[in-house]
C-alpha cells in the first residue's frame, strides 16, 4: 500500500483552486444571524411549560456543515463542558458531561432515547450517529429526570431531524468526502471516504417525505503498523514483531433512514425508520507461523463484529381544544451483534477458517411517552403539564456475561412512569415550576424524582434561572451480570445493585447587548453543582467458597463543582465565541485513600470563529477547544489507589466552506491541527509502589478533509 504523507494538503489546494475559478463572483448579501431564544430540548416548540425549564445550546446546521460533521462525535469535540472518549480497540466513541461517562447522558433522537448496546439513551457510540438528516443538536446540562427519567443526570443531548421543505417540490442532495487519517490517505483503500444521498419531496402544504443512505468507511489508523496482510519472514520463518494490523481498527458503516411528515392543521404525524449497519474489523497484531505440506503458510486469528440496528420512531402531536397541546410518541428499536473469529491466511489474503460465528449482544426496546401540556389555559397564574413513559427492554451481552458459555444472561426491565410539572406566575416577572415524576420499576426499587425551577426577569435581556432536580442512573448490564470466573479470576456483577441517586444544581445568569448598530453579545455566566450517592464503586470481599471476589456495590459517592462563562460576539461578518470553564471533582474512594477532602480542579476553555464574505460566498471558521491538567484517581496491580495527572492538550480546527455555483459547494478544512496522538497519565508513587506513566490514544494526528455538496431544487 502506498502512502501519501505531506502532499495530502497541496492536493487539496489544488482542487479547491479549480474550482475557485470556477466560482460566480455575483454578490449575494448574507444578513446576519440574530442571536434567539432556545427552546428545551426533546419537547416541540408547543410545549410552552417547559421552554422556560431549561437552558439549551443548540449546535446548528451551519455549525455542522462548517465542521463537515459526518456523525455526532465529529461536532462535539468542540462543545465546551463535553469530552469524546475514544476507544482505539473497540472503535467506540462515548461521550463524558463535566467528568461523568456516557452513562449519565442520555441522548435522543426526536425526543425519544435511542438503543445502545445493552441499555437504552446512554453509553451510546456517538460515531454510530450520523448527522446528514439533522436539522440541529440541543443540549441541556443537569439532573432532567422529570422530563427523561433514568440516566439524565448529568444532562441530555437532543438530535433534531430535519422536516419538509419550505415550497412544494423536490430536493435532491448529494455530498462526497475525502479525508486523511493523520497522513495516512488513499482512495478506496487508507482514510476515511464518505458519501451521502439524500431525497425529499415536498407533495404539497400538508405532506413531505425523505429517504436517503450514507456510508462512512474508515479505513483505520496505522500509526506505524502495516496492516492485515503484513508478515515478517526472516530465514524462512515469521519473526513476530506484532507490527501486524492497525491502531485504530477499520470500519464500514452504512445508514439508510426515511421520514414522513404529514400536517393535518390542528395535527402533526412525524415517522421516521432508520437502519444502521457496521462492519468492524479487528487484526490480531500476532502471527502464527505455520506450514503445511513443507510451506510456510502464516495466519492470524483475527475477529469481526457486525452490528445491525433498526429504529421505527412515530410522533403524533397537535391541539385538543384552545391552547390545550398533545404530544404522543411510540418507538419500537432492536439493535444486534454478530461476533466472528477467524483464522486468516495472509498469503491467500482471505478468510481460512471460522472459529466462532455467534450473536453476540442484541437489544430490544419498547417504548412510549405522552403528555399533555397548557391545561390550564384560562389562568393567567397558573399551568399544568402531565403525562407518562412507558419503556420495556430486553436482550442480552453474551462478552460481559459469559462469553459464549451457558453462564450468558437475559435480562428484561419494563418501567412504568408518571410526571407532572406545574407553573406558578405570581408576576409577571417570576415563574416558578415544581415537578414530579414516580418510576415504578420490575427490576429496581421504585423512584420519586423531582425537580424545582424558577426564573426571574430583571429586564428583557436580563434573566435569571435556577434549577434543582434529581435524577438516577440504572446499572448497566456488565454491573449486574458480568461473569469471568477461572482457575485464577473470580469477576462478577452484582444483581442486587440498586440505581445511584444524583442530585444538581444549575444556577443561569443571561444577558444580551446591542454594541453600535450590527453588533451583539450574548454572555451567560453558570454554577453548577452535581452530587451521586450510592455510586457504583468496585469492591473487594468472598464469595460462599471463600475465594477472593471482585465485584461492585453502592457504596461510593461523587461531587462535581465549577462554573462556565460562556460568550458569543457577533459583529458584521464576524461571529465569535469564547467560554471558559473551572471544574471540582471529589469522590469518596478519593478521601479514603488520601485523606483528602478538597476538589480535584481543572480548567477547560474553548473558542470558535466564523468570518462570512458574502461576495465571495464563502465562511471561514475555526475551532480550538483547550483541555486543563486534571487530577484523578488510579490503581497499581496490587489494587492500591493514588492521585494522578493526566496532562492537558489543546485541539483546532479550521476550515473553508464556499458556494462555487448555486448548487455546488465545497469544504476543505483540516483537524487536530496541532497534531495531538497520545496523551499521558503520570501516577504519582506510593508507599508500596513507584511513580507510573501511561498513555491514552485519543486522536489520529493532523487530518485534512475535502467534501464536496451538490444541492439541486426542481418544482413538480
Amino acid at each position: 500500500m502506498s502512502l501519501i504523507k505531506n502532499k495530502n494538503p497541496f492536493y487539496f489546494l489544488l482542487f479547491l483552486s479549480c474550482f475557485l475559478n470556477a466560482q460566480d463572483k455575483k454578490r449575494d448579501s448574507t444578513a446576519t444571524e440574530k442571536l434567539k431564544e432556545v427552546v428545551v430540548v426533546g419537547e416541540s416548540n408547543i410545549t410552552a411549560v417547559s421552554k422556560k425549564l431549561f437552558t439549551v445550546s443548540t449546535i446548528k446546521r451551519s455549525d455542522i456543515d462548517n465542521v463537515a460533521g459526518a456523525n455526532l462525535a465529529d461536532i462535539l469535540f468542540n462543545n465546551l463542558n463535553i469530552t469524546v472518549n475514544p476507544d482505539a480497540s473497540s472503535g467506540r466513541s462515548t461521550v463524558s458531561l463535566f467528568g461523568l461517562d456516557g452513562q449519565y447522558v442520555k441522548i435522543l433522537l426526536d425526543g425519544i432515547p435511542m438503543v445502545s448496546d445493552n441499555g437504552l439513551g446512554n453509553n451510546i457510540d456517538i460515531s454510530q450517529l450520523n448527522i446528514d438528516d439533522v436539522e440541529r443538536v440541543e443540549i441541556v446540562e443537569g439532573s432532567m429526570g422529570v422530563l427523561y427519567g433514568d440516566n439524565a443526570v448529568a444532562g441530555v443531548i437532543n438530535i433534531i431531524t430535519k422536516r419538509g421543505l419550505k415550497e412544494d417540490g423536490w430536493q435532491l442532495q448529494m455530498a462526497l468526502q475525502e479525508e486523511t487519517v493523520g497522513n495516512e490517505f488513499e482512495f478506496f483503500d487508507e482514510g476515511r471516504h464518505i458519501q451521502n444521498f439524500r431525497a425529499t419531496n415536498q407533495v404539497n402544504e400538508k405532506l413531505s417525505y425523505t429517504f436517503g443512505v450514507s456510508r462512512n468507511d474508515f479505513a483505520g489508523y496505522y500509526n506505524g503498523y502495516k496492516g492485515q496482510n503484513y508478515v515478517n519472514i526472516e530465514d524462512n520463518l515469521v519473526v513476530n514483531d506484532s507490527l501486524r494490523g492497525t491502531e485504530w481498527n477499520p470500519k464500514e458503516q452504512i445508514t439508510a433512514s426515511a421520514n414522513v411528515d404529514l400536517d393535518l392543521g390542528k395535527h402533526n404525524i412525524f415517522y421516521k425508520l432508520q437502519y444502521f449497519n457496521e462492519d468492524l474489523d479487528i487484526y490480531n497484531h500476532s502471527v502464527n507461523g505455520r506450514y503445511e505440506n513443507g510451506q510456510l503458510n502464516p495466519t492470524a486469528l483475527d475477529e469481526n463484529y457486525k452490528t445491525d440496528r433498526w429504529v421505527n420512531n412515530l410522533n403524533v402531536s397537535g391541539s385538543l381544544n384552545g391552547a390545550t397541546q398533545y404530544n404522543f410518541s411510540l418507538s419500537y428499536q432492536n439493535q444486534k451483534r454478530n461476533y466472528k473469529e477467524l483464522v486468516y491466511n495472509i498469503f491467500e489474503q482471505q478468510t481460512q477458517s471460522v472459529e466462532t460465528d455467534a450473536l453476540s449482544q442484541s437489544s430490544e426496546v419498547w417504548y412510549s411517552k405522552a403528555f399533555i401540556n397548557n391545561i390550564v389555559e384560562q389562568s393567567r397564574w397558573f399551568d399544568l403539564q402531565l403525562g407518562y413513559e412507558f419503556t420495556n427492554q430486553s436482550g442480552f451481552d453474551a462478552n460481559a456475561s459469559g462469553a459464549y458459555s451457558n453462564e450468558v444472561v437475559e435480562n428484561t426491565i419494563t418501567n412504568y412512569e408518571l410526571f407532572g410539572i406545574a407553573e406558578f406566575q405570581p408576576t409577571q416577572k417570576l415563574s416558578i415550576h415544581p415537578g414530579a415524576r414516580f418510576t415504578s420499576s420490575t427490576q429496581f426499587n421504585n423512584h420519586l424524582i423531582w425537580s424545582l425551577s424558577s426564573n426571574y426577569n430583571f429586564t428583557e435581556t436580563l434573566k435569571l434561572k435556577a434549577v434543582v432536580g434529581s435524577a438516577y442512573r440504572a446499572p448497566n448490564f456488565e454491573e449486574l451480570f458480568f461473569y469471568f470466573v477461572d482457575a485464577n479470576h473470580n469477576v462478577q456483577g452484582n444483581e442486587d445493585l440498586q440505581p445511584e441517586d444524583g442530585i444538581s444544581v444549575f444556577i443561569n445568569l443571561k444577558d444580551n447587548f446591542k454594541i453600535e448598530k450590527e453588533g451583539y453579545l450574548k454572555t451567560n455566566f453558570n454554577f453548577f453543582h452535581i452530587y451521586l450517592k450510592d455510586a457504583i464503586a468496585s469492591i473487594t470481599t468472598e464469595d460462599a467458597d471463600g475465594r477472593t471476589l471482585f465485584t461492585q456495590d453502592n457504596i461510593d459517592y461523587s461531587s462535581r463543582l465549577g462554573f462556565t462563562l460562556d460568550n458569543s460576539f457577533i459583529y458584521k461578518n464576524w461571529n465569535i465565541g469564547l467560554g471558559g470553564t473551572y471544574l471540582g471533582v471529589k469522590n469518596n474512594i478519593q478521601e479514603s485513600e488520601s485523606n483528602d477532602t478538597d476538589y480535584l480542579w481543572s480548567f477547560n476553555l474553548q473558542t470558535s470563529l466564523a468570518y462570512q464574505l458574502p461576495s465571495w460566498n464563502t465562511t471561514v471558521s475555526a475551532q480550538l477547544k483547550y483541555t486543563g491538567e486534571t487530577e484523578a484517581l488510579f490503581s497499581d496491580n496490587d489494587g492500591n489507589t493514588f492521585t494522578g495527572v493526566t496532562e492537558s492538550f489543546t485541539w483546532l480546527n479550521a476550515s473553508i466552506r464556499t458556494k462555487i455555483t448555486p448548487n455546488i459547494e465545497a469544504t476543505l478544512g483540516a483537524r487536530n491541527i496541532l497534531d495531538v496522538v497520545n496523551i499521558n497519565t503520570a501516577a504519582s508513587s506510593g508507599a508500596h509502589t513507584s511513580s507510573t506513566s501511561t498513555s491514552r490514544l485519543i486522536g489520529n494526528g493532523r487530518s485534512y478533509f475535502l467534501k464536496l455538496s451538490y444541492k439541486l431544487n426542481f418544482k413538480h
